[in-house]
């Protein structure tokens, strides 16, 4: 029996490249499928997928700008011409590459493989894995085989759809044990802003720091790599500073909080690990799916959110404070993850597509 062919795309942030790489990781290791994928040059995906050893394309494509100026007038033209040449590079690969099936997880990389599995009626898939659905699952939600999504509420937004909740899939390799050496009186606090950092988190944290604002607790800090060199002199005895960290299992089990954005896999995360966490949505987030996000464990009680225009040093460190010194509210916050319904992300993803892949 020949091998089903399946083309993965998906990019631009590891939001959406991640997901992607777990769902493959998975259906490899149940049936011999071929895979190839198309990306964005200027995604995180352009330093990973050359380890997966598969077929790919990577793109220049790029969102659209939304101000209206001359400025972002001229860029959308660009855009425009760059979706024109991408059309038919990613035309050609897919003639090369005779996918029987394309795999989605969103992102603007997105958008032209799926436009010409809709024109070749090849049959293709969906992973949304925001609470309100992006505007790539928005475009072809309605012609998609599946539309599986991270968080069951989105389903209200996509209607003559066939969605399927299956949560969002975790990509988190095994990974050696971490030691910090801190002050085991102390909480300890992770801060991340995300695969490349947040500049927004980063300031913030800094001020703090420079105010002697946060000496009662450790913190576990991931600056992103552009961003630590002119960080990484604030290192002290109860604060740990990493560019990047490959361990992020490790670090989730030995924290007892989190502060970061609210993206999707984040929210994945700490629902996985059952950290208790103070989420700042991205407040330019696209169709404000960071925001949704991040009131989804507020509204179970895992989660404190403060809105981008409401953190400040008083609000943000008397917020910290109440939780890393009460134990009662810490585990309060822990417990209610078990209210959450988990289900077996990769299993309801690659089954349907094993159970379906002749009839697609």
């Amino acid at each position: 029996m020949p091998k089903l062919n399946i083309l993965l795309c998906g990019g631009g942030t590891g939001g959406h490249y991640y997901p992607l790489m777990a769902i493959k990781k998975d259906l490899h290791s149940k049936s011999n499928f071929h895979f190839s994928f198309i990306g964005a040059k200027k995604g995180i995906e352009s330093s990973k997928i050359h380890s997966e050893s598969i077929p790919f394309k990577l793109i220049t494509i790029s969102g659209l700008n939304r101000k209206v100026s001359f400025k972002s007038l001229f860029q959308n033209i660009v855009v425009g011409i760059n979706i024109i040449i991408g059309f038919f590079s990613v035309l050609i690969f897919f003639i090369k590459q005779k996918p029987n099936l394309v795999i989605s997880t969103g992102g603007y990389a997105s958008f032209l493989p799926l436009q010409v599995a809709r024109i070749l009626k090849i049959p293709y898939v969906l992973h949304e894995q925001n609470s309100y659905p992006g505007i790539i699952t928005k475009i072809f939600s309605k012609d998609a085989k599946a539309v599986f999504l991270g968080f069951k509420n989105a389903e209200k937004y996509l209607n003559e759809t066939n969605t399927i909740f299956s949560g969002n899939p975790v990509l988190l390799n095994e990974s050696k044990s971490i030691t910090t050496n801190m002050n085991n009186d102390l909480k300890t606090l992770l801060v991340f802003g995300g695969s490349q950092g947040s500049k927004f988190l980063n300031d913030k944290i800094k001020i703090a720091l420079e105010n002697d604002k946060l000496d009662f607790i450790n913190i576990v800090w991931i600056v992103g790599k552009k961003n630590y060199e002119s960080l990484k002199h604030l290192k002290n005895k109860s604060l740990i500073i990493y560019d990047y960290c490959n361990e992020m299992s490790s670090l989730y089990q030995i924290v007892d909080l989190v502060l970061s954005r609210s993206g999707a896999m984040t929210i994945a995360e700490l629902i996985k690990f059952e950290k208790p966490s103070i989420l700042v949505p991205f407040k330019f987030s696209s169709e404000n799916h960071q925001h949704f996000n991040a009131k989804f464990l507020e509204d179970n009680f895992c989660s404190k959110l403060i809105k981008e225009d409401d953190f400040n040093d008083k609000t943000f460190v008397s917020t910290l404070r109440n939780l890393s010194q009460d134990d009662r509210i810490l585990g309060s916050m822990k417990s209610n993850f078990k209210n959450i319904n988990v289900p077996d992300t990769l299993s309801i993803i690659s089954n349907f597509i094993m159970e379906k892949k002749h009839a697609l």
